[in-house]
């Protein structure tokens, strides 16, 4: 063979190094193409994780729920509100170990400043502890009980209720911190 590859290729072994860059080649493609596959894979199902994650709050209809110290979604299994006969609505529901209770005092559409002092309230009792957003907190710096509730919709016909909530609490001594998140309620049936 003459010409400029016999210098880099001789000819007796030009064959050879065809063979050689096929497999090459055929063995990083197989190699890329099962990491594409297994990336691929992975970028597929990761939507699907998030939305399994995710709790659809309307088919899990009526719910009273929140994130819990920002870690730990607590969910009520039993769960009541009332409206008494002075106006003041009354929210409960327990998980079998806490149980909260959401006063606010009247039963209308509207955003509820919780707090010390404020006339609506939230609290959380646990074992032989309370916590409420009426309670501040005695270390320094001094933190407060706070909130909101957000009474989103009251349907007199169907007598149910639709709202959130998040609120920071405290023991009655101001040492014990608790905390939701996200909290919902969602076609929670009321009585009067």
């Amino acid at each position: 063979m003459s010409g400029k590859y016999t210098i880099f290729f001789p000819y007796k072994n030009i064959h050879l190094f065809f063979i050689f860059l096929v497999c090459y080649v055929a063995i990083l493609s197989s190699i890329s193409f099962i990491f594409f596959m297994k990336y691929l894979l992975f970028i597929l199902l990761l939507p699907l994780a998030f939305l399994s994650c995710q709790d659809d709050i309307q088919t899990s209809s009526p719910t009273f729920q929140g994130l819990q110290q920002g870690d730990f979604v607590w969910r009520s299994t039993v769960r009541t509100a009332t409206v008494q006969s002075s106006g003041v609505l009354s929210i409960s529901g327990s998980d079998g170990y806490g149980t909260m209770i959401i006063s606010l005092p009247e039963a209308a559409v509207g955003v509820y400043t919780l707090g010390q002092g404020e006339p609506s309230t939230i609290t959380f009792t646990e074992g032989i502890t309370t916590y409420s957003t009426q309670n501040n907190g005695t270390e320094f710096p001094v933190y407060l009980g706070d909130g909101q509730v957000t009474l989103e919709e009251v349907n007199t016909v169907s007598k149910t209720l639709k709202g959130s909530f998040y609120f920071n609490s405290y023991d009655d001594e101001g040492s014990k911190y608790l905390n939701f998140s996200e909290g919902v309620f969602y076609n929670l049936r009321y009585v009067d």
